[in-house]
């Protein structure tokens, strides 16, 4: 019970990190300005740090991130942009993660883009 309400406390306070980010940069935003980048790196890596300690168990909320990081591309390119803006993100190495986490928990996160080695591969020297 008490792992419960630990695990519980944690996914409000990720969640609650999460609102804070969004809510200001809606209040940073005016009607003059462009829209918002699909892939906010800080947001999506906060997501997915939810599943830091089970990665063969993601939540619903990690794989959200998980999917929209790797499913973020130029085109039908092998580049992966957004991957790789998320794999530099501080918050991921302090919860144990890397961009080789993220590509792991893909298809169980229901991924349908292929990926495999040359996927991480493409950001070398950007992350």
């Amino acid at each position: 019970m008490e792992r419960s309400l630990c695990q519980h406390h944690r996914l409000l306070t990720i969640f609650l990190l999460v609102l804070v980010l969004v809510l200001a940069g809606a209040e940073a935003q005016s009607p003059g300005c462009k829209a918002p980048d699909p892939c906010d790196s800080q947001v999506l890596a906060l997501l997915i740090g939810t599943c830091a300690g089970d990665l063969d168990h993601p939540s619903e909320m990690c794989c959200e991130g998980v999917v929209a990081a790797v499913g973020i591309r130029l085109g039908d390119t092998v580049e992966v942009p957004c991957l790789c803006r998320v794999a530099k993100e501080p918050y991921l190495g302090v919860m144990g993660l890397d961009i080789q986490s993220i590509l792991r928990m893909y298809p169980t996160c229901d991924g349908v883009l292929p990926v495999g080695p040359g996927t991480a591969e493409a950001c070398q020297g950007r992350v």
